[in-house]
């Protein structure tokens, strides 16, 4: 009978990356037994005082034949906010996300200075952290949801690499926040947006971008991760899908119809070497927040009121609602699982309820 070989790890020394300027430590990952290199720090005095920190992964074994990987949750925090960096280019962005780790930090700290591992943490921690940010910090609900969200997407990232094995934050309830109208493009907004783009001369095509958004409702990841392959020219669909390195929100593949306006500005868009359809002026995929950025710069320019980049899909639903297409269209095409958010998504204007309303006759009065 073969013995199957476990090789446990034992840091010798901090090393620098090849090619880089991040210190760490290369060590085998008992859960795929492969060489791997871990940063730790951008200077060799602060690798170092980590290093214990991260030993602490690889103590735990339960049998000669199984490998307990526990991650502390400054490691998991780190490791999210070391992700989050390599796909944002907002220091801003970064600078909030990290604020918001350390908010939890300091609850942990002042309620639960013994937790160390990330594997102790439970829902109960979660709905007390919320509490915590409302009666003590008095933080207003979107503050309090926001941070929620963040912490659910630190454990979702942490399931990918298989640092955590549930994701304790995704039942927790999130607080009832005030009402507000979510922001969409009016057809004149769409259309002074659309030009300016084509105006411009820029590597990146922004008119191309910014219409394909408008016309298939994509979220954002969905169209960063668009590959050529996933247009099928002839039958006039994109095919939404999962693939290495991206998985949609829907279990299953989805199309969407190319409108017949959005065809010939696909088309025109020129194939390049990668892959992906949309990429940047150095040839790589968008950053998560450089279609945001531009966005928000064209609202400033023109001195329209500000918007999201996810407003692109609240202005699909809305247009299409206002355009007499079938909620059920609309849900498959959007890729919803229900029809609750398709009316949280289709909220119309005042102005278009009125006018709408202004067109009936009730006594049929001429």
């Amino acid at each position: 009978m073969i013995r199957q070989r476990i090789r446990y790890f034992t840091p010798k020394s901090i090393k620098k990356q090849s090619g880089g300027k991040t210190f760490g430590i290369r060590f085998t990952d008992p859960r795929d037994n492969q060489r791997k290199f871990y940063p730790m720090g951008e200077t060799f005095e602060e690798a170092k005082r980590k290093l214990p920190e991260y030993n602490a992964m690889y103590s735990n074994l339960k049998s000669p034949s199984v490998v307990t990987y526990r991650v502390t949750v400054n490691q998991a925090i780190e490791s999210w906010l070391e992700q989050k960096r390599a796909e944002l280019s907002n220091k801003d962005t970064l600078k909030r996300y990290a604020g918001m780790m350390n908010n939890f930090k300091e609850f942990l700290g002042e309620r639960y200075p013994t937790i160390t591992y990330l594997d102790k943490l439970g829902q109960e921690h979660f709905e007390e952290f919320k509490e915590y940010r409302r009666n003590v910090k008095k933080k207003n609900p979107v503050t309090i949801n926001c941070e929620l969200d963040m912490l659910g997407n630190l454990f979702r990232c942490l399931k990918i690499k298989k640092y955590a094995s549930s994701n304790p934050v995704e039942d927790v309830k999130r607080l009832q926040e005030p009402y507000r109208e979510e922001r969409w493009f009016t057809v004149e907004e769409v259309g002074k947006i659309l030009n300016y783009c084509k105006g411009e001369c820029r590597r990146i095509p922004w008119y191309v971008i910014f219409a394909t958004f408008y016309y298939t409702g994509m979220r954002r990841n969905e169209l960063r991760f668009l590959e050529w392959q996933d247009i099928d020219w002839h039958k006039g669909i994109i095919l939404i899908r999962h693939k290495d390195g991206f998985k949609p929100k829907t279990d299953r593949a989805r199309q969407i119809p190319i409108h017949p306006e959005l065809l010939p500005i696909l088309k025109s868009l020129k194939r390049n070497k990668s892959n992906y359809v949309f990429i940047n002026s150095r040839g790589n995929i968008l950053a998560k927040d450089e279609m945001t950025q531009k966005l928000k710069d064209i609202l400033r320019i023109l001195g329209l009121k500000d918007g999201k980049l996810h407003s692109w899909r609240h202005t699909w639903t809305a247009h299409s609602v206002m355009n007499g297409v079938p909620r059920e269209a609309i849900k498959a095409i959007g890729g919803w699982k229900d029809y609750k958010m398709i009316e949280r998504y289709s909220h119309l204007s005042s102005d278009y309820i009125t006018d709408q309303f202004k067109k009936i006759s009730f006594l049929k009065v001429a």
